[in-house]
């Protein structure tokens, strides 16, 4: 009985419920190790279950570049993601950080209505925990997953370019 209670319980504790925000760890660890610059992790992606409607799991991570990260979530049911990219020149070279809401419109792994409209109030609680960023962007369908337009707002987005930076 313990055994299986046991795997019961395990098998949902990667979950992270953006409505009672139940298992907000889940979120903070992937936060934590984009953020840092002695970890190698560049993005992560939480993928819903459609049926709860409420609840995300980590649906894939990585230390590769935003190339990788669009690759990913391409193929992916809808979600939140946050990625880590870097910007400038051979001068300087920063780090910025986006969260991409991905809406899915067709296909597989078109949003059902009622997650859709869900996604507004939680990505809300989203944020509460990926919080610092630079950009924010919204895409539905994988035209849209453009890692050189990306690059391009982002640095746009961070202001002055005197030096003619590039991703």
């Amino acid at each position: 009985l313990f055994q299986f209670f046991f795997l019961f319980t395990s098998s949902n504790m990667s979950n992270w419920n953006l409505s009672s925000r139940a298992n907000d760890n889940v979120g903070q660890e992937h936060y934590d190790a984009i953020r840092s610059d002695s970890n190698d992790e560049n993005w992560a992606f939480f993928a819903y279950d459609y049926k709860s409607k409420k609840e995300v799991a980590v649906s894939g991570s990585g230390s590769g570049d935003i190339s990788e990260f669009f690759s990913h979530v391409k193929d992916q049911r809808g979600g939140f993601g946050f990625c880590r990219v870097e910007t400038g020149d051979e001068e300087s070279r920063r780090a910025k950080f986006f969260l991409l809401a991905w809406v899915p419109e067709e296909g597989a792994n078109k949003l059902p209505i009622m997650v859709k409209g869900n996604m507004s109030v939680h990505k809300a609680s989203f944020k509460e925990i990926f919080r610092d960023f630079n950009s924010e962007f919204t895409f539905s369908t994988a035209e849209e997953l453009d890692s050189d337009a990306v690059m391009t707002s982002i640095i746009k987005a961070g202001g002055a370019n005197y030096m003619g930076q590039t991703a």
